[in-house]
């Protein structure tokens, strides 16, 4: 199966990375988990009483170093989907 590596460009422009990466099936697959993470990171930021990061993207790199996906966070949270 591919490895997909889920880098976090930050708002401010700062690259958050991936060293491990997951391996999935298809790419609807990896959307699907960029979805649910990006729920889960957000509910967490919202439980500790952080500020919403919004502003921050999914960059999905496939084994090859090819950008395959950009998930920004706001859309998991405009969007219903998987619970986090």
């Amino acid at each position: 199966m591919p490895r997909f590596f889920f880098h976090i460009r930050t708002r401010d422009g700062q690259l958050l990375q991936d060293p491990e990466g997951q391996e999935f099936a298809n790419l609807q697959d990896v959307e699907d988990d960029a979805m649910a993470s990006a729920k889960e990171i957000l509910a967490e930021g919202l439980l500790a009483g952080k500020p919403v990061l919004t502003g921050d993207v999914f960059e999905i790199f496939d084994e090859r170093e090819v950008l395959v996906l950009e998930f920004p966070f706001s859309r998991a949270a405009e969007k219903s989907g998987a619970r986090p």
